[in-house]
């Protein structure tokens, strides 16, 4: 419970700035707008890193290093031949390894917050995202992230409320250094934040009083028992890759269910780390040690959990590569008020902690590959977590955003359904999906899949969709070149 009252923050209108935060919203609306006034960039200068640094919406330089790609792909999808075998890639056509989708694609530079020096506290909600990958990513790249526009819709209650609700859209590209469109992103997300009235704010104001976000660890940490991990191992039975036998359109019907995967428990978080679009930390699924009864005679069950650890935390927890990328300030994390994302989920001595919304974006593209294939292309991932009914649940009630995917209403046994809690260290991430449509559009041909994440007490974490071109049996059949299109 917050330890200031309602009485202590300003009333806020809609459109309605206060003195302190009518400079710094100009600012911030001026630097928006300032996308649209650019125009579109010139690519090539883009490619050849000339363009000038100052170039509204222009993000840092991503490094693909062969290392950090390796780190991400063999702790998220360890079996998977194109993300691990540069032989096996090449004989697919690629000219190495491939990095996972939305590599380069990172939050926290397209998603500019509302300034910090404008308000006391900031609550999060809604976060509802999507990338559509057109090229792959292999190590040796270099990625450039470009933000094209920015849109803040205000739905603070026109009563008033000490909360101003915000919503922020961003869209945007990343482009490899041979000026190829890697990637189109949409990131949207509402940000609901109090201002104390003069003097009300008191001398001693840190993280924990900033960040205004809901009680998760409301929902028990779940203790693993043995017909648990029986369950598990019976859904890592029936995981199957499809490999490299060709799925084809023509076989995949609406209503079919991809066989579920199971990752975790999750026993380590995930940190942001810029300016990728993926993090670092987090541990590795021991599936291989516990189908294996010699292996899992080695690890050590918690007594107070049931989940089996590594005698070795590095064994689980796969050390981070020594120089992941180029250290890049972000804005997100300047001024006084900011929000470092790494202090919302690193790891807490005695508590859970939450986890980052790719995390499990990421172990669902394993679901996803798992289905379509080698000779699949994941065209557009798209995903969301903190819906209003689920913040009203957990006591922190804020408008709804019009402008948020429902995913799962696409799924008949699953309307009415959403993300109804957020995703905690030692959660299990168990990753299924439905497809609710196929299509032909621009000569591809496109299946339409709905997924979610459970934990095994069968609250969602996560939901989302994803879009898959596939190969048809209608045309002399190929390799399926990835193609520039748009998908939100």
């Amino acid at each position: 419970m917050s330890r200031f009252d309602a009485k202590d923050f300003e009333i806020l209108f809609p459109g309605v700035f206060t003195d302190r935060e009518r400079a710094l919203a100009e600012e911030y609306i001026a630097r928006n707008r300032s996308l649209a006034d650019r125009g579109d960039v010139d690519i090539r200068a883009l490619a050849k890193g000339a363009l000038p640094e100052d170039t509204p919406g222009l993000g840092p330089p991503v490094p693909v290093a062969e290392d950090m790609v390796r780190y991400n792909n063999a702790k998220y999808d360890p079996e998977n031949p194109i993300l691990n075998d540069a032989e096996y890639a090449r004989r697919l056509g690629y000219p190495n390894i491939l990095a996972m989708p939305c590599f380069g694609a990172h939050d926290d530079t397209f998603m500019v917050p509302f300034p910090p020096e404008a308000r006391d506290t900031l609550l999060v909600s809604q976060l509802n995202h999507s990338v559509t990958n057109h090229r792959p990513v292999h190590p040796g790249d270099t990625l450039r992230m470009v933000a094209d526009s920015r849109t803040v819709t205000d739905l603070t209650p026109s009563e008033g409320s000490i909360f101003r609700s915000l919503v922020l859209r961003t869209e945007g590209r990343v482009y490899n250094q041979r000026g190829e469109k890697v990637n189109d992103c949409v990131w949207r997300v509402m940000e609901s934040m109090k201002t104390f009235k003069p003097g009300r704010r008191p001398e001693s104001f840190g993280f924990a009083d900033t960040w205004d976000a809901p009680a998760w660890t409301a929902r028990p940490a779940h203790r693993y028992t043995d017909q648990d991990w029986e369950f598990i191992v019976e859904v890592w039975s029936k995981e199957r890759r499809q490999g490299a036998t060709p799925l084809y359109w023509e076989d995949v019907n609406i209503g079919d269910e991809p066989a579920w995967t199971a990752d975790g428990p999750l026993d380590d978080p995930v940190l942001p780390t810029a300016p990728f679009g993926q993090g670092t930390g987090g541990s590795r699924t021991l599936k291989r040690e516990i189908m294996d009864p010699e292996r899992r005679r080695l690890l050590i069950r918690g007594e107070a959990d049931g989940i089996y650890r590594t005698p070795r935390r590095e064994d689980q927890v796969p050390p981070v590569p020594e120089n992941p990328g180029t250290a890049v300030e972000i804005p997100a994390f300047e001024g006084d008020g900011a929000i470092d994302t790494t202090d919302i989920h690193k790891t807490v001595a005695g508590a859970r902690s939450p986890l980052v919304n790719f995390y499990g974006r990421d172990l669902a593209l394993r679901h996803i590959s798992n289905w379509m294939g080698d000779h699949g292309w994941l065209h557009n991932v798209r995903w969301g977590l903190m819906p209003a009914p689920t913040m009203a649940a957990y006591g922190k009630p804020v408008p709804t955003n019009p402008d948020g995917v429902r995913f799962l209403d696409v799924v008949p046994h699953m309307r009415g359904r959403y993300a109804d809690s957020h995703g905690m260290t030692t959660d299990l991430a168990l990753v299924r999906s439905y497809v609710y449509d196929k299509h032909v559009l621009d000569g591809r041909f496109l299946v339409d899949l709905a997924w979610w994440i459970e934990a095994i007490t069968g609250e969602i974490w996560l939901e989302g969709g994803a879009t898959v071109i596939l190969p048809t049996k209608r045309v002399t059949w190929g390799f399926i070149q990835p193609q520039e299109g748009s998908a939100n």
